[in-house]
């Protein structure tokens, strides 16, 4: 039985990582099965999207500012019409929205084309519109004061546009939670929980690869993801008793990272800090998280986090708040540990745990490796696939 081409609308794939992960994975998964994968974006670097497009991936670039512009808002009625010709002339008969704006573009489209299933990816239920730490990331200061300025009327747009979604799919349960809180006009009955994987292909423990006195962060730096936290923390942990030689390495980029330089500078820890913003490899990342002793995750109530999950996967112990998805992905005291995210003091104190008691180290890096293993994209993909086969 042949099957009917899906129309994923994602805002750009310029920044690796996140949910641009899940669509790559996601998307080439499905075309390996069978179904005709289109994505509709503003851009997408052919770096980033390489692998999606040698498994036969069709991507679609409508150019114009990414979402992060003030241009991009300006110009808003132009992008939406470029993103709505795009699909039309796709002729989907489903269509696939994820992260703000794209869910906008989506149930835009199907306003205008109510015979369109849609499915609404949510990877951020409430991010920009309904959360103040999201809110508070926002740069340049315009921007957010302008989302501020706006934020009543986008609810009310968020309330009025939500029902109208065919199946909503969360990545946590407290996502799931979340969007039920959130919007009790939606019928739960159109929830469906896809928990996200990992490439365990790829990600796995490296017995060659030595393991340095280090821990590492994999993130976009902006003020939600609280890097500047793990950095006084840090500074911190070099002053307890066997931990004066413990480095921090930041792999990311983002509109924080003249501020957390900074504040490096400030703290005198120059020499301890590694940033690195340059592009990786998911092999380069998984050498990275193989050579760590540690990995931080400090967001609170992050919807899921696939980093922390990657990390463990390769034997990393992941130190994260507990708060928001982490409490699924991470086991505390088994895979890794909790702490206070409030309290600077306590992200110290675990680190120095891991970092000075070598049998706990090894027990969570061994249950690190067994917890991990319970996510990949294959099971991703059979879930997601019935998703799909419900609207199809």
């Amino acid at each position: 039985m042949t099957k009917p081409p899906i129309t994923f609308l994602h805002p750009h794939c310029m920044l690796a990582g996140g949910a641009t992960t899940v669509l790559l994975e996601v998307s080439k998964r499905l075309v390996q099965a069978g179904w005709p994968v289109y994505v509709v974006s503003v851009q997408s670097d052919p770096t980033i999207t390489a692998d999606a497009r040698a498994s036969g991936v069709q991507f679609v670039d409508v150019g114009g500012p990414l979402s992060s512009s003030i241009w991009f808002w300006v110009l808003y009625p132009l992008m939406y019409w470029r993103v709505h010709r795009a699909a039309r002339r796709i002729g989907s008969s489903v269509v696939v929205s994820e992260p703000f704006p794209a869910n906008w573009w989506g149930w835009f489209y199907k306003k205008l084309t109510p015979s369109v299933q849609l499915v609404y990816v949510c990877h951020e239920p409430t991010a920009f519109i309904f959360e103040h730490a999201w809110i508070e990331s926002i740069k340049p200061d315009y921007m957010r004061w302008g989302l501020k300025l706006m934020n009543p009327l986008f609810r009310q747009v968020e309330f009025a546009l939500m029902p109208t979604t065919d199946r909503v799919v969360v990545n946590s349960r407290y996502s799931q939670r979340t969007v039920e809180q959130t919007f009790p006009q939606l019928d739960r009955g159109r929830i469906r929980l896809v928990y996200c994987g990992i490439d365990h292909d790829t990600f796995y423990p490296r017995p060659n690869v030595p393991r340095q006195r280090q821990m590492v962060m994999v993130c976009t730096l902006n003020k939600f993801k609280r890097v500047d936290q793990v950095v006084r923390a840090l500074a911190l942990l070099r002053q307890q008793p066997g931990c004066s030689d413990v480095r921090l390495v930041i792999k990311g980029k983002g509109v924080e990272k003249e501020a957390l330089l900074q504040l490096i500078q400030a703290l005198n820890l120059t020499d301890a800090v590694t940033l690195i913003d340059a592009f990786f490899t998911t092999g380069q990342l998984a050498n990275l998280l193989c050579s760590s002793q540690v990995f931080v995750h400090a967001a609170h109530n992050e919807p899921f986090g696939l980093s922390p999950i990657e990390a463990m996967a390769c034997g990393t112990p992941a130190v994260v708040t507990g708060t928001g998805g982490t409490a699924e992905t991470v086991t505390n005291e088994v895979s890794g540990l909790y702490y206070d995210y409030a309290s600077d003091e306590a992200l110290a104190r675990q680190l120095a745990r891991l970092f000075t008691d070598e049998p706990l180290w090894k027990r969570l890096s061994d249950g690190a490796i067994q917890h991990a293993a319970q996510f990949n994209w294959s099971l991703t993909h059979t879930v997601f696939s019935d998703v799909l086969a419900e609207v199809s």
